[in-house]
């Protein structure tokens, strides 16, 4: 085997590339050899966390500097900024960072600021004139004033978390500068200058959207989403907070998670009927009701916790449903108060229970008089293999029981 030493530098640079800047530049002590290969790496990640520098001389911002004065690698494709320490950092060094990345052509780019640093930081304005961007991840960022001409042509991945905009039509216009995004992921945007969050984006493929609120906080009815996405493929939804949730322009064959506490729930389904795949965690109105069949559903997760209602009503309308799934989702159900009424044994059988229906499965059973009535008739009426997977005293641990019953 030979040396690592006689490799050529392009090798050793793609070795590099898979380890944290730090331990990039430490291997300058390593031998003559090893002295200069650093600075041909077109890579900073730096993540600012005290336990690492509190012992050395050079603060965060000067290993940052120093580093982007020496690499002399042809492009820096990559910068990651993850500046969570509380030690200060000045706007005017973000801006110049941001700068020196755009002068050489980055490609992908994290700016993850600090909430609880002294001076939030304004999105920089030269990224609005940055064509070749394909990445954009941003987090504790101001966007007040998007110039009317910005248009960032190659952006197909962007991460907005805990973005402050100044107006709904800032929101919107922002948005409107990408024309090939593919892959949008949205964090935390409740305030009160923001009150309509619309996703006008024909290109978008993916959508996250996360709005995470702890205990019983009350629902601002007048905040929510619209989001007009022709080309959508998968849709991840939370939503604990807003009161409202339009869906315009929604394509067939979509695959769509969603988990919201406060929204017109009839509504939102109605623009889900073309649905492909649906998991959802969505408390019903009264004598709630659907128009219009799912026609292309296949598979069906619902949250037992709040959903359960929904089970007589989706099945009903669903006469090609292959796969039901029924849990007990990740997220805060478990939190919130009087979701649950009794299930009701429907008068008329489902279609898809005769039909299409295959395979049942219940994470988390736990053999309550209103879950063992639910496995009963499905049982009763349906075909099927029926997956149990018990809850145990200890957290995360389930056994099986797979039953395959039904009508003969």
């Amino acid at each position: 085997m030979g040396n690592i030493n006689e490799l050529c530098d392009d090798l050793l640079v793609k070795i590099l590339l898979q380890i944290p800047t730090e331990e990039v530049v430490a291997t300058s002590l390593l031998s003559r050899r090893w002295r200069s290969v650093w600075k041909l790496v077109p890579k900073l990640d730096f993540r600012d966390y005290s336990y690492k520098y509190h012992a050395t001389s050079a603060v965060p911002s000067e290993f940052i500097d120093q580093f982007l004065e020496r690499n002399v690698a042809p492009a820096l494709e990559t910068l990651h900024l993850n500046l969570y320490h509380l030690r200060d950092y000045s706007p005017e060094s973000f801006e110049k960072w941001v700068n020196v990345a755009v002068a050489r052509n980055v490609l992908d780019l994290n700016l993850l600021y600090c909430l609880h640093c002294r001076y939030p930081i304004r999105f920089p304005t030269s990224l609005y004139t940055h064509e070749t961007l394909v990445v954009l991840r941003l987090r504790g960022t101001i966007i007040d004033d998007v110039p009317s001409k910005t248009r960032l042509r190659s952006l197909k991945t962007l991460s907005l978390r805990d973005i402050s905009f100044s107006s709904d039509q800032t929101v919107d216009r922002f948005l409107s500068c990408f024309p090939v995004l593919e892959t949008l992921v949205v964090r935390g945007w409740i305030a009160s200058n923001v009150k309509t969050y619309s996703i006008r984006v024909a290109s978008l493929r993916s959508l996250d959207v996360e709005e995470l609120v702890g205990g019983y906080a009350d629902p601002r009815y007048d905040h929510g989403y619209v989001i007009d996405a022709p080309r959508l493929k998968f849709l991840h939804m939370v939503d604990h907070f807003s009161g409202f949730c339009s869906l315009v322009n929604v394509p067939e064959e979509l695959e769509a998670e969603i988990h919201l506490r406060f929204c017109d729930s009839d509504k939102l389904l109605g623009s889900l009927t073309s649905a492909k795949q649906l998991s959802l965690c969505l408390k019903p109105q009264m004598d709630s009701c659907l128009k219009g069949d799912f026609d292309q559903l296949v598979f069906l997760e619902l949250c037992v916790m709040c959903s359960l209602d929904w089970l007589n009503v989706i099945l009903k309308h669903s006469p090609k449903l292959r796969a039901l799934r029924l849990s007990r989702t990740r997220h805060s159900c478990q939190n919130s108060r009087n979701v649950r009424t009794n299930w009701e044994r429907p008068i008329c059988i489902p279609e898809c229970l005769t039909s299409s229906l295959e395979t049942v499965e219940w994470i988390a059973y736990e053999g309550t008089e209103e879950e063992e009535n639910v496995v009963k008739y499905l049982l009763e009426n349906g075909n099927l293999c029926f997956k149990k997977r018990w809850r145990k005293a200890v957290y995360g641990k389930f056994s099986y029981e797979i039953l395959r019953l039904g009508r003969g």
